[in-house]
């Protein structure tokens, strides 16, 4: 089904390969796993796979590139075999709700009205997503967002599937759900590339895995039946820093005691979006945010852990009346206060990367004079691995590289309330770990951070206490 032999890539302009000499071969109903550092050549791999490149990214492309058996001529040859669930779900969103979203995908290829609807329930009820048909794409949150992509893709029926992080925001229980999916569809016969540094929840599912470094392949695992990952586990050490193999499903976290000294308390907090039915926060509830700790927030995809994070930070106004109140060190804060005072690293790192290059970017986040700014910023560039880079153009970096860049970023504004939202999207293990010490470094020092994730395995590294949504 795929026979990738001798490639090598160069992205125009660039000075070296960004792949070099890859070989790999996918019968039907094989899966494999993609790993390595960030910034390795994952995402550029899967861009050959589904025909990005050379049809949409140009540059130098060399070797044998078969999909479905032979060499394919243009973009729209590839997308009719292969369906693609990228990194950032906003990317590929077309249409205003779920219904449509899906739908709208098959409208371009079929003609009967009967067929795309059968289809299209079909999808939305293997991914769970039947309460939210109607519901419109922007209200989502990012892993029902994901489910969404998903479900496109397979009412597509492609002969291959490639996913890049499918579960950077997707819960326990949905990675669970995504595990039993990909099962499912292998035993259909789907071929199936997956890149993801979170290996853990694939147990039973790849047949093959590579292991890429600097844009070659390093290692390779291979056992049939999905016992790939049985294979990496029992070679020893895991390669190249690499996320655990093994990850409890219960992280040791605590409720938050009453002699905790509070740095914001939330009382009778309510909010409602615009033209919805149910509130999100219904005035019965208070939370309490641990005064120099880390703390968790935990719950199901959709339950209002975003919404929490930007009420708190200023960025969204409580309703004036009847809204609750929150307490900073006892006194009512507005809006205003707590955005001046507060970071917030978001699920979209795109959004938040609007400078020139690396070095600006976290020069224009901080309050100190220019000059002390930049030695700072090129000591935490160094420290979190992008001190070679501080001259490229932030949008041109990887996803775990533009992770590492944004939490930087709102580092160098030294908030006294750090929310981070998904922040492990994109990092492997060695880079997470990193990211994990300079939070409990910046915790110890006095500030509170508030951690958004369904990561188990950052959230058994470094958070304390949990709250629960």
């Amino acid at each position: 089904m795929l026979l990738i032999e001798n490639l090598s890539y160069r992205y125009p302009f660039a000075k070296k390969d960004a792949l070099t000499d890859i070989s790999f071969s996918l019968v039907a109903g094989e899966v494999l796993l993609i790993s390595g550092p960030s910034g390795c050549g994952k995402s550029t791999l899967l861009r050959v796979l589904n025909g990005l490149i050379p049809f949409h990214f140009h540059g130098e492309l060399c070797g044998n590139v078969k999909i479905g058996g032979n060499a394919p001529a243009s973009l729209e040859e590839v997308s009719g075999i292969v369906g693609s669930v990228f990194q950032n779900p906003d990317s590929q969103f077309l249409s205003m709700t779920v219904e449509s979203e899906v739908a709208g995908s098959l409208e371009w290829r079929l003609d009967s009205r009967e067929e795309i609807l059968r289809r299209t329930d079909a999808a939305i009820e293997r991914l769970g997503l039947k309460h939210l048909r109607s519901r419109s794409l922007f209200g989502l949150s990012s892993g029902e967002k994901q489910k969404t992509v998903i479900a496109t893709a397979i009412a597509m029926r492609p002969r291959v599937l490639v996913f890049d992080e499918p579960t950077a925001n997707l819960s326990p229980e949905a990675t669970e759900e995504l595990a039993a999916l990909c099962r499912e569809l292998k035993r259909e016969g789907f071929t199936i590339v997956i890149v993801d540094h979170r290996i853990y929840w694939l147990r039973g599912v790849p047949d093959k895995i590579l292991i890429l470094n600097e844009g070659k392949i390093v290692r390779r695992f291979e056992a049939s039946g999905g016992n790939a990952l049985d294979e990496l586990e029992n070679n020893g050490d895991v390669p190249l820093g690499l996320r655990d193999v093994r990850v409890s499903a219960n992280p040791p976290l605590k409720e938050i005691p009453e002699s905790v000294p509070a740095a914001l308390v939330c009382k009778n907090l309510f909010f409602k979006y615009p033209n919805t039915e149910k509130a999100i926060f219904d005035g019965t509830r208070d939370f309490r945010i641990p005064h120099g700790a880390i703390t968790a927030v935990v719950g199901k995809n959709g339950a209002g852990k975003t919404t929490f994070a930007k009420i708190i930070t200023g960025l969204l106004k409580l309703p004036r009346k009847n809204g609750g109140t929150i307490l900073r060190d006892g006194v009512p804060a507005k809006a205003a206060s707590l955005l001046n005072d507060g970071g917030f690293v978001m699920q979209n790192t795109d959004i938040q990367l609007y400078m020139r290059n690396v070095l600006e970017e976290l020069v224009s986040a901080s309050p100190l004079p220019e000059k002390e700014a930049e030695r700072e910023a090129l000591d935490l560039l160094r420290e979190i691995g992008l001190g070679d880079k501080r001259e490229r153009h932030p949008q041109s970096l990887s996803g775990g590289e533009k992770q590492r860049l944004v939490i930087a970023s709102v580092l160098m504004k030294k908030p006294s309330l750090l929310v981070l939202d998904e922040p492990t999207s994109g990092l492997d293990g060695r880079n997470m770990r990193i990211i994990a010490r300079m939070l409990h470094t910046y915790a110890e020092r006095g500030n509170t951070v508030l951690l958004i994730t369904h990561d188990l395995e950052f959230l058994s590294l470094l958070a304390t206490y949990k709250i629960e949504i």
